[in-house]
């Protein structure tokens, strides 16, 4: 259709639209190739005679016009029969079309769609169909939220033939107030990474989009983060493990020993499978590691990471520069921060090893991320696993704090240990229980994998390979 409400000449009318509502009209013929554009105001309508320029540009040498001669040509010259058109968008209606509007595109192959509905597309400049009709998705209940968004149990309610069908999923609604960043850019980076990890079977298994761009939708294998079971507990509980146990569908009578081993090796057989892909998930802590079952779905095993906006995809060049710093600094890899210490103050870090040097800045140094990222927070993580006196909220913080001191300990006498070996020799280590990871024989497991110099880390395969983790 043309702003005159009349449909152009030409062989191929191609119509599209842009975020920036600008509409573009491509007219082909075998030998030349017009483009016009213009803003709409409004509904897109212009005076029948009105004049627009339009560029034209030959398809051969031999076809070629001077610029001069072929710069400007009149629409009208261009009226001579009704094409057939690939692609049909409608006038833009005076008023937002229904919000509760059925999408089929996906299924039904059908390329077309309202504007407003779908989720927009930056590389195509556009919108593309959405994956989960709001007509059809059901929220339910908050499962938790996080600082960029808030998770909900929900389900999909299609109609089959004989009734309705209905589908378990979680889904992600972002928050719109993130302070420092907007918060699209977010929400289009953990899109884009969960659509490249399709798959892969260290994540959950990504649905879609919902609507336009309303929320992020997975399969609902399990809710249950190895943050939630450690912190439910208290310093001398072991309900952690049979926790966990139970959340990965391991037999009622399953050891803690077990449990730990089964954690463990499911936990670096995730990270591991994003590492193939080309991804370094940059944010592994208790929070971002969902305990399931292949029983509930799960791709891979009894662990899949989760909350992937922060990842780096080596793939595509997202998130790779190092200039945007994204990390827990409580499980973060120290070569990507400094921490600057305020002498004299008492700080809430003191205790688990630690004298409390005051509380501390950090400083991000621009590292480019690497998979030595993850396999630091893996071992911190499963440190604080085997240690009841590191689940309750707000130990881990004082003993990261207490590995800190340690480490600068290490540097400034040359010592010729681990920073983890510092750390357990300090006072105060009698009040922690390592006999876990000491039966296991995981502590150098885990000590390999927290080496403060990133050269001397433990990699994932290396660690998938200990003797601790049965292989």
């Amino acid at each position: 259709p043309s702003p005159s409400g009349t449909t152009r000449t030409a062989p191929t009318v191609l119509c599209c639209c842009s975020v920036r509502m600008t509409v573009m009209f491509a007219v082909t013929t075998p030998s030349c190739r017009f483009v016009a554009s213009f803003p709409p105001a409004g509904t897109v309508t212009a005076p029948r005679g009105a004049s627009h320029t339009w560029r034209v540009r030959s398809r051969s040498a031999s076809a070629a016009m001077p610029t001069s001669a072929c710069s400007k040509v009149p629409l009208s010259s261009l009226r001579q029969r009704r094409p057939r058109l690939r692609l049909t968008q409608p006038t833009f209606p005076a008023s937002p079309p229904p919000p509760l509007m059925v999408h089929r595109a996906l299924e039904k192959k059908d390329t077309s769609y309202q504007v407003g509905f779908g989720s927009y597309d930056a590389e195509m400049d556009g919108y593309v169909p959405a994956d989960v009709s709001l007509a059809t998705l059901k929220k339910g209940d908050k499962v938790g939220e996080g600082s960029f968004g808030t998770v909900f149990r929900a389900s999909i309610v299609e109609d089959v033939e004989g009734g309705e069908q209905s589908r378990e999923v979680i889904i992600k609604e972002y928050k719109k107030n993130v302070r420092g960043r907007d918060w699209f850019s977010f929400y289009s980076d953990e899109r884009a990474i969960c659509r490249r990890l399709v798959g892969c079977t260290g994540v959950a298994p990504f649905i879609g989009v919902a609507g336009s761009d309303a929320y992020l939708v997975w399969e609902n294998i399990g809710e249950t983060t190895l943050g939630a079971v450690m912190e439910t507990g208290d310093a001398a509980s072991e309900a952690a493990l049979k926790a966990a146990a139970a959340a990965m569908c391991m037999e009622s009578d399953t050891t803690d020993a077990a449990a730990f081993v089964s954690v463990a090796r499911a936990l670096c057989q995730a990270t591991r499978a994003m590492h193939i892909e080309g991804v370094v998930h940059r944010d592994i802590k208790p929070d971002n590691v969902l305990l399931t079952s292949t029983k509930a779905g799960s791709p891979g095993g009894g662990v899949v990471l989760i909350d992937l906006g922060g990842a780096a995809d080596f793939d595509t060049g997202q998130g790779c520069s190092g200039d945007e710093a994204i990390f827990d600094p409580v499980y973060g890899a120290p070569e990507q921060f400094t921490r600057t210490r305020k002498s004299g103050i008492a700080g809430g870090f003191a205790g688990l090893f630690g004298g409390g040097k005051g509380d501390a800045g950090l400083t991000a140094t621009g590292a480019v991320p690497t998979e030595a990222f993850d396999a630091f927070g893996v071992g911190l993580l499963l440190l604080r696993l085997a240690v009841p006196a590191l689940h309750p909220t707000g130990a881990m913080d004082r003993a990261r704090a207490a590995l800190d001191d340690a480490a600068e300990r290490v540097e400034e006498e040359a010592a010729g240990r681990s920073v983890l070996q510092e750390w357990r020799a300090a006072p105060g280590s009698e009040s922690c229980d390592f006999a876990l990871l000491d039966k296991v024989g995981a502590w150098s497991l885990v000590e390999g994998l927290t080496q403060w110099d990133p050269e001397q880390r433990m990699t994932l395969s290396e660690a998938l390979e200990h003797p601790a983790l049965g292989k």
